[in-house]
């Protein structure tokens, strides 16, 4: 049977809110259908259970975050150029979505555990981008350890954005953490 989308935005809305406010054990499917103005029947029409909407939340924003590293690394033409510009992009898609990357964060450590290993992550896209630039001799050091290290300058100024240790939005921060990545990039 087709699942009607009318009340699916409203939902994913509602169960995002609710869980970056409240936590998503504390949402229940109660919570959330009224919260989106649906009844609890139209929740289980698009999703089985609470645990999988909250999965199907993190996968479907886990693959913009993934598609828009691509797209932006795919447009640009030197390593410089590259680096910015994922960084552009993903810092982008956090101030327009705040609540979805607060989600991500929230619930990456219990949900990366089960997704299927064959299923190409944001990292992913990352480690990619370094691996092509030390095998061109325009980065120094293992791919991996590098992309980590570059992951993790941007996601921490991001954190300190979103939790108000800096001033937003994130995208001011664009040109100063392009610049530390390619500080460790470049060795």
């Amino acid at each position: 049977m087709a699942r009607p989308p009318k009340a699916r935005s409203p939902l994913k809305l509602a169960a995002l809110e609710l869980f970056v406010t409240r936590g998503v054990h504390a949402a229940g499917i109660r919570d959330i259908a009224k919260h989106a103005g649906c009844s609890e029947a139209a929740l289980y029409r698009h999703w089985s259970s609470k645990e999988d909407l909250v999965a199907s939340l993190f996968r479907e924003h886990l693959a913009d975050v993934r598609l828009a590293l691509e797209s932006a690394i795919a447009s640009a033409a030197t390593f410089e150029d590259k680096a910015r510009a994922a960084c552009e992009a993903t810092y982008k898609l956090y101030d327009e979505q705040p609540l979805v990357f607060r989600f991500v964060m929230l619930v990456q450590h219990e949900l990366a555990k089960d997704l299927p290993p064959n299923l190409r992550m944001p990292q992913d896209v990352v480690v990619d981008m370094v691996r092509v630039a030390v095998d061109q001799g325009e980065a120094h050091g293992d791919p991996v350890i590098l992309s980590a290290s570059v992951i993790g300058i941007f996601l921490q100024v991001a954190n300190f954005v979103l939790y108000g240790r800096l001033p937003g939005p994130l995208l001011r921060y664009v040109d100063p953490v392009t610049a530390a990545a390619l500080r460790v990039l470049k060795g």
